[in-house]
């Protein structure tokens, strides 16, 4: 979770993760022939991996991410964090390029955007990692013989 304030992060990914489940049951397409399909309708795979998001979102919130993801280096918080982005990208995707022609995107998929990029700030480590092990501050003597 973010380092600043991560009770702030925790409700934010939690809010997230349950506004990307509910953004599925809202209208993603309409057109003028068809009635307002929802997003479990729109979608053919995508809606699982929006669910999967949302309820690691929700478990990481509860939980504060502090638990292995099926391996003790990988928490609930990199998962989510990880679901999140992949989730807003594919949304993002279907915005941009997949809906479906004579159609228009309707307001739960913009929610499911907006709820998945909640879910990847919110569950997101900020903190700068780096490979290398930080050099040694001050000068060293030589040892002289």
């Amino acid at each position: 979770m973010t380092t600043i304030n991560p009770k702030l992060g925790r409700l934010l990914a939690g809010a997230g993760g349950a506004l990307l489940i509910a953004s599925l049951f809202l209208p993603w397409a309409d057109s003028a022939d068809a009635p307002a399909r929802s997003g479990w309708e729109v979608l053919s795979a995508t809606d699982v991996l929006l669910v999967v998001a949302g309820l690691v979102a929700v478990a990481a919130a509860i939980t504060g991410g502090r638990f292995g993801f099926f391996r003790p280096d990988v928490s609930l918080n990199g998962t989510a964090d990880m679901l999140g982005v992949v989730s807003a990208i594919v949304v993002g995707w279907w915005l941009l390029f997949d809906v479906p022609s004579a159609a228009s995107a309707q307001a739960g998929s913009y929610l499911a955007l907006v709820a998945a990029l909640a879910v990847a700030s919110g569950a997101g480590d900020f903190r700068v990692r780096s490979l290398f092990p930080p050099m040694e501050t001050g000068t060293r003597r030589a040892v002289s013989d």
